[in-house]
């Protein structure tokens, strides 16, 4: 048995994995997160792995206590030797979320090549090709930061919430910025993913993730799997690839 985390800014998603795959999930505050794993323990056995990701914070689960006597622990990096080779430049300021969501969608698809839509805080495209191999990819900003960008950058544009299937001609401010960032995102999305499709051929499989996944995964008709747990299976496939 092993738990996969994925400590993000304001949330972190966990998940326990077993012989039939996902076996259960949590997503709490990241703030606190160490007296919120309460509701995480009685769900822990031994032997257990634990293998987990952070981007931007110094979170380290190897300190909290309540975990089963012997377990393990993988903090996964990019400095780690990692079940895929890569192309990338500079590794070093390579996400790991990112290079982790096409090892989930490689062990999925079974082979290359496959493309990551992670749609979050920033969309990411990362690509792998038809031997396996990451490319890199591309990265533009999130549904939320267009909204913010708009109110922050003019006198009078109000904060607006996206809503999934906005109206193609808004009448009035509020569903205009909602039709012209929501449908012009969505947009974005089909299209960068055609271009992919043009260059790595018919074959390639899309893989959408995220926490803004609802406002694609309908919408974007290009794509071949949405899976909210992209992150979290590519961590429990790294864990099962790593020797002890």
């Amino acid at each position: 048995m092993h738990l996969a985390i994925d400590i993000g800014n304001t949330r972190t998603k966990l998940g326990l994995f077993g012989p039939e795959g996902l076996q259960a999930q949590w997503v709490l505050p990241t703030d606190g997160l160490e007296a919120d794993m309460a509701a995480v323990w009685p769900s822990l056995t031994a032997p257990l792995r634990v293998g987990w990701i952070q981007v931007a914070t110094e979170t380290d689960p190897r300190r909290w206590r309540g975990w089963p006597e012997g377990t393990e622990f993988l903090p996964i990096h990019t400095g780690m030797p990692l079940p895929i080779a890569h192309r990338y430049q500079t590794p070093a300021t390579l996400g790991i979320d990112r290079i982790v969501g096409v090892i989930g969608a490689l062990a999925i698809a079974g082979q290359g090549p496959v493309l990551v839509v992670d749609a979050g805080t920033a969309i990411t495209y990362d690509v792998a090709d038809a031997a396996g191999v990451y490319a890199g990819g591309g990265i533009s900003p999130g549904l939320r930061m267009r909204f913010r960008a708009l109110h922050t950058f003019t006198a009078r544009l109000p904060l607006t919430e996206p809503v999934p299937t906005p109206e193609l001609v808004g009448d009035s401010t509020e569903t205009a910025i909602q039709a012209g960032v929501v449908l012009g995102l969505q947009a974005e999305v089909a299209g960068i993913i055609a271009r992919y499709r043009a260059r790595y051929g018919p074959g390639l499989r899309v893989f959408l993730t995220g926490g803004d996944l609802p406002y694609f995964e309908n919408q974007v008709k290009s794509l071949t799997f949405a899976d909210p747990d992209l992150i979290l299976k590519g961590i429990s496939h790294i864990l099962t690839s790593s020797p002890s």
